[in-house]
């Protein structure tokens, strides 16, 4: 049984599979003399795959392994002198140190193995952007599956680790998420201060660093909604739209009957009672242009949706709901006040 046991150790070994403790446990049976001779057994087989890339250790480590090393010929010595055979003395003395040398690189490769092991450095992360610029949306598709649309001026970070023991994923905008189901992998947003978690869902997720407002409106499934600064948990089911004021910290949360927080995907604008500076913030990006706001007492809040239209059309309309005129200035646009 132990046989079967140090095999499987010095294969996963070799492989540079063994655990810390797994190369503990092989290095204390290879430095036991009374089993010298089941080494011959396991090694035979093994020899030609022994890790001959080893990284030296340090000195004092090094000067500790040759006082093991001068032990186990000392042993192997002793051995060999007190054979009763003289005939077979020669015989014994190679298959001695032979076995011996086995030991010694094993022990040599195993304690180096350990060393590489307990230094090695944290696999290094390196990222993947996506991203859409001003005017613009794009469709991504991950290694899961999971399927999204990115609104105008979004990035999306992807983890080269994405799908192997978690899915997380680093995003800065506007998105429309179709989650793949994986109950072992819970899928993860994380945005600002904000973080948003799932099995298997779909759900319109929008924080734009520049903007005062976190929202997140769900079709399908359900979504929990973690915001730190505001030292908030919520859960959101489908057919809800949730709003956080980073500002204040307010947060709203209603039922829909039709999700028009998506309608952007189809190239509509939609605003429910939205503060104007919020609706300047998503003109500029939906429209690449600049568009600024000059007015003393903007508090305006907009409620419309505007189908596919040019941007005249909607600064048209914003003015003439709220009585504020426009210019143009180079390409800007200007929306002002005459007060």
């Amino acid at each position: 049984m132990q046989d079967t046991i140090i095999i499987l150790l010095l294969q996963k070994y070799i492989k540079n599979q063994c655990s810390e403790q797994e190369l503990h446990a092989l290095l204390h049976w290879l430095k036991s003399p009374d089993n010298h001779a089941e080494l011959d057994l396991v090694v035979k087989p093994l020899w030609e795959t022994i890790d001959k890339n080893m990284s030296r250790p340090e000195g004092e480590r090094e000067k500790e392994l040759h006082e093991e090393v001068s032990l186990l010929l000392s042993e192997a010595k002793e051995k060999d002198t007190s054979t009763s055979k003289p005939g077979f003395r020669s015989k014994k003395r190679l298959n001695v140190f032979s076995r011996v040398a086995v030991i010694l690189i094993l022990v040599f490769s195993v304690t180096f193995g350990l060393l590489k092991v307990l230094d090695r450095p944290s696999p290094q992360i390196t990222y993947t952007e996506k991203r859409s610029d001003k005017g613009e949306k794009k469709n991504i598709l991950l290694a899961d599956g999971t399927k999204i649309i990115l609104n105008s001026d979004t990035k999306l970070r992807i983890p080269s680790d994405f799908n192997q023991e978690e899915r997380v994923i680093e995003m800065e905008g506007e998105g429309f998420f179709d989650v793949t189901p994986n109950p072992d992998k819970p899928f993860i947003i994380k945005s600002g201060e904000a973080q948003v978690k799932v099995l298997g869902t779909s759900f319109n997720f929008k924080s734009y660093k520049e903007d005062d407002f976190i929202k997140l409106t769900v079709s399908t499934g359900k979504v929990r909604v973690n915001v730190a600064d505001q030292d908030l948990q919520l859960s959101v089911s489908p057919n809800e739209h949730l709003s956080v004021n980073k500002v204040d910290g307010n947060v709203s949360k209603e039922t829909i009957q039709e999700n028009n927080y998506i309608k952007w995907i189809q190239g509509s604008l939609y605003f429910n009672k939205e503060p104007i500076r919020e609706v300047i913030k998503t003109i500029n990006r939906t429209y690449n242009r600049k568009v600024i706001l000059q007015c003393k007492h903007c508090d305006y809040k907009i409620t419309g949706t505007h189908d596919n239209k040019s941007i005249e059309a909607v600064i048209e309309a914003i003015c003439f709901t709220t009585g504020l005129h426009s210019r143009q200035e180079g390409d800007n646009i200007i929306i002002y006040d005459k007060l």
